[in-house]
């Protein structure tokens, strides 16, 4: 072989052997590609990570949200605070609605009055007063009150001689002295004196007497524990037999007088329940007597509803709204909330639902107003117990508890 063809065919060699390693240097590359795929998959968990990461904050704030909207307090304090709690109502849909005042109720009240005329000399009570039963109103002087007393001290003196002579004959008919008619006889007179003298004591009595002090004066008694809530009785004047100077009555129970129209006053009976509100206060009062009878002047129909009044919140002759709860044909009602436990939370209508360790926010959504009292259309269950009162003093310190978890 000639020399010059040796350079040829080794550089033929190197390129065929070139030629066979580029297929393995093309798959090299591939080799990677279990690298690449490893790579993916840890995206994909390092996404799932976040997203957990994620929803455990947000489960976070929402925890952080629910104790910022529940308010710790302990019985004392809510006693403190003067904070009642009532059960959410559920009350009719439909009410009746018409003015109302305050007065005494009729069962707790009594007149206070002398049997006999005579001139006022003194007055002891005031309108408003308290006064406790035997307390003295009044002191009257009466000529009438002095022959009452009069016929009783000769009562008395006709007694004691019956006794005597009694006591006598009694000895001597046990001594044979004395017969025993006169015996009887002196037994029935002395009988007949303590009937008279008995007799005369209840007379004046009634008067409003008794048995010591000027002849002619007469003292007039509370015959109740309450309050003056009338008095006619003026310092000098004269009165006459049976005249009305005092009522007494215990306000502990008050009666609103409502004022019915006639349609309206058909559909209320005894015992339904009436709201009674004022622009401070409110409470709940129940029909006791509804008139069959139309009040000429007015064309009204008159009813009582009866009103606890422990506290004493209540006036006589204070002028009221009330709404009578009707109840509904197919005795459908709805859940209603007392106005004073509303309080606007987060630009929400809310209230403060009692639970074991204090209160938590509960907002709701609203309906119609129902007397004092407004529906609610979601929100509550009516299984739930809510503030009614001072509800506000709630909001503030759910105001302070928001201001701490700032800081």
């Amino acid at each position: 072989m000639p020399k010059f063809y040796r350079p040829l065919i080794y550089a033929c060699l190197l390129w065929l052997a070139a030629c066979s390693k580029s297929p393995q240097a093309g798959r090299e590359p591939a080799a990677e590609q279990p690298h690449v795929e490893h790579t993916g998959e840890q995206r994909k968990n390092d996404k799932t990570e976040e997203a957990e990461k994620r929803e455990s904050a947000e489960k976070g704030e929402a925890s952080e949200k629910g104790k910022a909207d529940t308010i710790r307090m302990t019985n004392a304090q809510l006693v403190a605070s003067s904070i009642e709690v009532a059960p959410v109502r559920q009350i009719a849909t439909d009410s009746v609605e018409a003015p109302g005042m305050i007065d005494a109720s009729p069962s707790r009240s009594e007149v206070v009055a002398v049997a006999v005329g005579g001139r006022i000399t003194a007055l002891h009570r005031n309108l408003g007063e308290p006064v406790n039963r035997g307390d003295v109103l009044a002191v009257v002087e009466s000529g009438e009150a002095a022959q009452l007393r009069a016929d009783l001290e000769a009562a008395r003196r006709d007694r004691e001689l019956a006794r005597g002579t009694l006591q006598r004959e009694e000895r001597l008919f046990k001594e044979k002295v004395s017969a025993e008619q006169d015996y009887i006889a002196a037994k029935a007179a002395a009988a007949e004196g303590q009937t008279r003298y008995r007799l005369a004591e209840q007379r004046l009595a009634a008067a409003g007497g008794s048995g010591s002090g000027p002849l002619n004066r007469l003292v007039v008694r509370s015959p109740i524990k309450g309050y003056v809530v009338a008095r006619q009785a003026v310092l000098g004047n004269v009165v006459g037999p049976n005249t009305e100077l005092f009522r007494i009555a215990d306000l502990s129970e008050v009666s609103v007088a409502l004022a019915l129209a006639p349609e309206d006053a058909s559909r209320v009976h005894v015992g339904a329940a009436v709201d009674v509100s004022t622009p401070t206060r409110n409470g709940t009062a129940h029909i006791a007597f509804v008139s069959r009878v139309i009040d000429a002047n007015t064309r009204q129909v008159q009813a009582l509803a009866t009103l606890p009044n422990a506290q004493g919140l209540w006036r006589v002759g204070e002028t009221v709204r009330a709404a009578v709860l009707l109840e509904h044909p197919n005795g459908k009602t709805v859940l209603a909330v007392p106005q004073n436990a509303l309080q606007t939370v987060e630009d929400k209508p809310s209230v403060f639902v009692r639970t074991n360790d204090g209160f938590a926010v509960r907002p709701v959504t609203l309906g119609p107003s129902n007397g004092n009292y407004v529906t609610v259309v979601s929100g509550l269950t009516g299984d739930e117990r809510v503030a009614v009162t001072n509800s506000y003093v709630l909001k503030a310190e759910l105001g302070k508890g928001e201001g701490g978890d700032d800081d």
